[in-house]
């Protein structure tokens, strides 16, 4: 919960758009990010609030903060596996 407390506190709003947060988070372009949600590839689910092509693709706050978490806890796993005890 607290990965989604920070996102609304940094980007403002519980939907963000995909190209906001494709290279930061993804380590994708916007238009690679664009193919791969229309593809539905991507790690989490997008949407398109108007029937549009124009309209921006978004990405759902918690969707994002669940896909940080996820790989923060394998990662935190394979840490904790490699450690020498």
């Amino acid at each position: 919960m607290e990965t989604t407390f920070a996102l609304l506190a940094r980007f403002g709003s519980p939907f963000i758009p995909l190209e906001k947060i494709s290279e930061e988070f993804l380590g994708l372009k916007p238009k690679t990010a664009e193919s791969q949600a229309k593809a539905c590839t991507l790690p989490f689910p997008t949407l398109k609030l108007r029937n549009s092509e124009r309209s921006p693709t978004m990405v759902k706050i918690e969707d994002l903060a669940a896909h940080i978490d996820k790989k923060y806890a394998e990662s935190q796993k394979l840490w904790h596996s490699v450690q020498i005890r």
